[in-house]
């Protein structure tokens, strides 16, 4: 007696069902992967181009950053000098409003005239000092050596002695100060115009080809996570089927004695 297409040794629906589930499976496995780095794209084979791509957009970011850096450095090793300078332009306008007074013989005496000078030296060597020491890391900022932004010349020890050398005291600092007020132009527009907008630049790309990378590289989070509950619903419905039909044989079986 035959019993028609009845297969117990081979069950194609259950077959089909354990191949759908496997698929189910791996697929939720990489959403999990996704759900957890945070990312689209973390092999290869989950977009070629893709990982090729946003690698070399991370290598130029990571130029980028470091030339930002550089000039950030930049920046600040001028406004050191910058602020350096100010201290000494505001240490030439003292020195000058001593000689002024100490030019006026009809009003001083002998003792005002050598508080002048006293003081009128300790600026000098202030202003000397300030020249010599400014640096930024190692590296001196205003006498000129290398690396140095700028060369600052020292100044001599005024002479206050008398109101005619007073007079000349004046016109040596209005000389210094002209040189002074040039350098810290200089310096100031250099940081300006030169780095300042080469720092907006760098930043400016460095934000484009940031949000680019990150469109390419990093995952849609709602939307990943809405394929993860799809595969976990098709998962666990395709465990509870099989498990429904791992016992269709056995009921066939007991089908099939009923009949001998």
């Amino acid at each position: 007696m035959g019993y028609g297409l009845l297969r117990l040794n081979h069950n194609l629906p259950t077959i089909d069902l354990h191949r759908n589930l496997t698929n189910v499976s791996w697929q939720l496995g990489k959403s999990m992967e996704k759900l957890a780095s945070g990312l689209a794209i973390n092999t290869a084979a989950d977009d070629p181009a893709g990982l090729v791509i946003s690698e070399q957009m991370r290598s130029r970011i990571a130029s980028l950053n470091q030339e930002i850096e550089n000039v950030s450095n930049q920046i600040n090793k001028y406004s050191t000098a910058d602020s350096a300078l100010v201290q000494m332009r505001s240490q030439l306008t003292e020195m000058r409003s001593l000689a002024v007074a100490a030019a006026n013989d009809g009003v001083i005496d002998d003792n005002m005239r050598q508080a002048y000078q006293n003081e009128a030296s300790n600026l000098a060597e202030s202003y000397n000092r300030i020249r010599e020491t400014a640096q930024f890391g190692s590296q001196s900022l205003l006498d000129g050596s290398k690396g140095s932004v700028a060369d600052v010349s020292e100044i001599a020890p005024m002479e206050l002695s008398s109101g005619e050398s007073s007079a000349a005291s004046v016109e040596a600092i209005d000389s210094e100060i002209a040189k002074l007020d040039s350098t810290i132009g200089q310096i100031g527009a250099y940081e300006k115009h030169n780095l300042q907008g080469q720092l907006r630049n760098l930043r400016v790309e460095a934000q484009n080809l940031t949000a680019a990378e990150s469109t390419i590289r990093d995952m849609d989070y709602a939307r990943e996570f809405s394929n993860f509950l799809k595969n976990q619903i098709l998962f666990q419905s395709g465990i509870s089927l099989m498990a429904h039909m791992g016992s269709s044989p056995q009921s066939l079986l007991k089908l099939v004695g009923a009949f001998h």
